[in-house]
């Protein structure tokens, strides 16, 4: 099973921001939980989904406002891929990052892998 952590852009943005958020994708994202990409949609599992056909934009990257360099525990990886947060642009402009399985001892997570499922179902 894989698990999630996510937030809009405006979340992060009104977050009051502290030490804690800095060792902790939990501390950052304020939703968290079991995450599946369906045929149509990706499901974040007490937070929404969001059909394939909503999304303008998918991004692997580090941006402004959130980076791997934000976790003191991916510092010295920051240019790894499965390191860096998906960001998700969907056609009303929202914002949505987020990480799939990350890891807190390693940095790493399963985005890479699951940016390339995505690219290929919104490509599609």
């Amino acid at each position: 099973m894989d698990k999630y952590f996510a937030s809009t852009r405006e979340e992060i943005c009104e977050q009051n921001k502290d030490v804690k958020t800095r060792f902790n994708a939990k501390n950052l994202f304020k939703h968290n939980g079991e995450f599946n990409l369906c045929d149509d949609y990706i499901e974040f599992k007490g937070f929404r989904d969001v059909k394939f056909s909503e999304i303008r934009e998918a991004s692997l990257e580090n941006d402004d406002l959130v980076s791997s360099m934000n976790f003191a525990t991916q510092r010295r990886i920051v240019f790894a891929k499965s390191a860096k947060p998906i960001r998700l642009v969907l056609e009303d402009g929202e914002v949505i990052y987020f990480y799939v399985n990350w890891n807190i001892f390693t940095g790493l997570s399963s985005n890479k892998k699951v940016y390339d499922i995505l690219n290929d179902h919104i490509n599609n």
